[in-house]
């Protein structure tokens, strides 16, 4: 069921929900606040097993870009495939804990900013890992500065995003199939992509290609 936000919420209104969703308790933070605890760990524990699998599947890695690093669930199994891994995120409170979490990977820098505001122009990252994030990207506008953003600072991009929920998303998601993502990365292309299916939620894993728009 694709339920698309019929009014967007002031930015100010985002970021003060991702300031209250930083309070709550373990993975609740940055998955379904009403998914019982064993099946956000589970759906975390596969969600980490296929990021891995794309980054191992393109060879040595200088340096990577985890855009939404949330709580830093997914930090370490990047660090773990990279040289070097920078970490961003828009809420300083899950900036704070991510950084408490992978206090003892040395090669992993965080930093305050947006997706949509990317500061690197000269530089590109050899991957992006943006897990659960761009769902959470409401206005078209907005998506499509996101994805301009992701093609011209990465070479690839490891994207997880919902596609179906059973149980409505709610005021502050955006469900979008891996075609509409395609359509607004610059010069994407598909290299391959693995489901991930959990109480009633289906995501896409996907490693894709991506040209440089500038």
């Amino acid at each position: 069921m694709k339920v698309q936000a019929t009014q967007i919420p002031a930015p100010d209104e985002i970021e003060a929900e991702w300031r209250r969703r930083a309070g709550r308790p373990g993975l609740a933070r940055v998955m379904r606040a009403s998914q019982p605890a064993e099946l956000a760990e589970a759906t975390t524990i596969r969600t980490r097993q296929l990021v891995t699998h794309h980054l191992r599947s393109l060879g040595p890695i200088r340096s990577a870009l985890e855009i939404g690093c949330g709580m830093g669930r997914i930090t370490p199994a990047i660090a773990a495939q990279a040289g070097s891994v920078t970490a961003i995120d828009m809420t300083p409170r899950m900036l704070d804990l991510a950084r408490e979490a992978c206090a003892h990977l040395p090669r992993v820098e965080f930093r305050q900013t947006a997706v949509q505001r990317l500061p690197w122009r000269d530089k590109r990252f050899d991957v992006a890992i943006c897990v659960w994030v761009l769902m959470h990207v409401l206005d078209d506008d907005e998506i499509a500065r996101a994805c301009r953003a992701i093609a011209g600072a990465a070479r690839h991009l490891v994207l997880v995003e919902y596609e179906h929920a059973d149980v409505p998303v709610g005021r502050y998601s955006r469900l979008r199939d891996l075609d509409d993502y395609l359509a607004l990365l610059p010069g994407s292309r598909l290299v391959e992509r693995h489901e991930l299916t959990y109480g009633g939620d289906r995501s896409f894993a996907a490693l894709i290609a991506l040209e440089d728009p500038r």
